[in-house]
């Protein structure tokens, strides 16, 4: 009976070490993000975070830019490196075109498998809550361009 419980015993500990072991993941978080521009020379930079208890392979952000009268500008892809967990790194990709705003078009992160990570948009939220908004003023933005030039 006593050698039954230390099989009992020594099968719960390697579960509970090989579960944590899989369930351990990385997970990144963007704190922040904005765009920004001087001289000419236009980008959009930000924060991340490695919130998960495992390292992060590499991930990407796709940033569509947005100029004049909303003019979308191609896509730009900013990937970034390695995190290990609790690193914060920040971001900067340069744009091609004067921005007058952007929009953040996809975010993924994955292991050192190439798997998918779990990725968490802090700002996504706030700046839902003025889409509204924006979409208005770019209707009007472009109706008035229109007139000027059509």
């Amino acid at each position: 009976m006593r050698g039954y419980q230390y099989v009992r015993g020594i099968l719960f500990l390697t579960g509970m070490v090989l579960s944590s072991a899989l369930w351990a993941k990385g997970e990144v978080h963007l704190l922040f993000h904005m765009g920004a521009g001087s001289g000419g020379q236009f980008f959009v930079g930000g924060t991340l975070i490695n919130a998960g208890d495992t390292a992060v392979a590499g991930g990407y952000l796709v940033i569509i830019p947005v100029g004049a009268h909303c003019q979308l500008a191609a896509p730009k892809l900013q990937t970034f490196g390695p995190l290990a967990p609790g690193e914060k790194v920040g971001f900067r990709a340069p744009m091609d075109i004067a921005l007058t705003d952007y929009h953040l078009a996809g975010f993924a992160a994955y292991d050192d498998m190439g798997f998918p990570l779990p990725v968490v948009d802090e700002t996504r939220e706030i700046i839902k809550t003025r889409e509204s908004e924006q979409r208005k003023a770019c209707s009007a933005s472009r109706q008035t361009d229109t007139q000027n030039h059509g």
